[in-house]
């Protein structure tokens, strides 16, 4: 296929798609289609664990401190994002879009499509920044999938940038 720093070309002259930007685009193309469903049943979702939480505050159950104050937390993020439900549904569609466009482009081998997929990237990390503060990093796994793992592939896509020769 292809070596270290080079694209390789078949006898017609095609570049050959490198294995690593192959295996990454596939990868964006999943999380793309996941999130595309998160962005879509986030008010349904949202709404659901208000009125769990509701429940669970009413329900006579005997709570300690800390469930008590992680639950206000948990409730006021979840109240800021649904006050903002239409700019954070607009920033998580628009990114969406931005990534798979830039995967498509960089399976073409395009270096344009890694600084739109750059921008897919980066959108809601700011964006949702803005509009949710750091109140949105309710734990660990909010902040691995709100920062982590989007500047991994970053990271990744970066180091496929010597086959994108177009």
């Amino acid at each position: 296929m292809t070596s270290n720093n080079t694209v390789e070309f078949t006898e017609d002259g095609k570049p050959i798609l490198p294995s690593g930007i192959n295996t990454l685009t596939i990868l964006t193309f999943i999380g793309s289609g996941l999130s595309l469903i998160f962005v879509l049943l986030t008010p349904f979702v949202n709404k659901f664990f208000l009125g769990f939480m509701d429940k669970a505050r009413t329900s006579g159950a005997e709570l300690t401190a800390k469930q008590i104050a992680d639950m206000e937390k948990g409730k006021a993020v979840m109240e800021l994002t649904q006050s903002n439900m239409i700019p954070l549904m607009a920033i998580g569609l628009v990114s969406i879009a931005l990534c798979v466009v830039g995967a498509i482009w960089m399976r073409k081998l395009k270096k344009d499509g890694l600084w739109i997929y750059i921008g897919g990237e980066l959108l809601p990390v700011i964006g949702n920044f803005i509009l949710l503060g750091t109140d949105q990093f309710t734990g660990v796994v909010s902040v691995l999938m709100a920062v982590a793992l989007p500047l991994l592939f970053i990271i990744l896509y970066t180091r496929q940038m010597k086959f994108l020769i177009k």
